[in-house]
């Protein structure tokens, strides 16, 4: 198994709230994305298959030891989208998501070869609130601890050309409510570059802080 610009998806502040996408093309290389409502700015890059995938970081990020934000939107065909963080299947920090109603999935996962990927324990994926599906596609924001190192492989935040992978397939997992389920194997597949140099985010923090209180909801 090979591993496996919504440039208006809304952000509603304080948390990420779904909305339909209003222009979602297939892009050759990766954007800059900043949100007015948050002030987030992403790395972004949309897939053949119209899946939008975002990173950002702290602009005092060091090499190999920083959090990131991942965040992927998948129209509501996509069973699960998945991102290896090193630009292969093997040996490297997988995240697979997909979401469910009310709340996104990011699995942490794991291969030594090319087969199945276990379960793992290297990376932390911390799901934000307002992650989860309406009509139209699903969306999942997470907090990635330890994602930027592995091995004797370290992420330079200043890169403007970090080489990862993806991978997607229209049917979900087993059980889309548990981290552990099994997924089928993808149908199709890529790699791509983010440009964590336009990923730098001041104040990272606190941002990470306003996004993880849930949206107030109007009375």
């Amino acid at each position: 198994m090979g591993f496996v610009k919504l440039a208006a998806t809304a952000l509603a502040l304080g948390s990420v709230a779904l909305a339909s996408p209003v222009q979602v093309e297939p892009r050759a290389a990766a954007a800059k994305v900043c949100d007015a409502a948050t002030t987030v700015c992403w790395s972004e890059y949309v897939t053949p298959e119209k899946i939008v995938f975002r990173v950002a970081i702290p602009d005092t990020a060091t090499a190999g030891s920083f959090d990131s934000l991942l965040q992927i939107v998948a129209p509501k065909a996509v069973g699960w989208a998945g991102l290896a963080w090193g630009g292969v299947m093997t040996n490297n920090p997988l995240a697979v998501a997909w979401a469910t109603a009310t709340t996104g999935i990011v699995s942490s996962r794991k291969a030594s070869s090319r087969s199945y990927p276990a379960v793992s324990t290297d990376v932390v994926y911390t799901v934000l609130p307002g992650s989860g599906a309406n009509a139209t596609h699903w969306t999942v924001t997470a907090v990635a601890k330890g994602a930027s190192a592995w091995g004797t492989t370290k992420l330079d935040p200043a890169s403007t050309a970090v080489k990862v992978a993806y991978a997607q397939a229209a049917s979900g997992p087993t059980d889309p409510t548990k981290a552990d389920s099994r997924f089928p194997i993808h149908q199709s597949r890529g790699s791509f570059t983010f440009d964590f140099a336009a990923a730098k985010n001041a104040n990272f923090a606190a941002l990470v802080e306003k996004l993880s209180k849930p949206a107030v909801k109007a009375v």
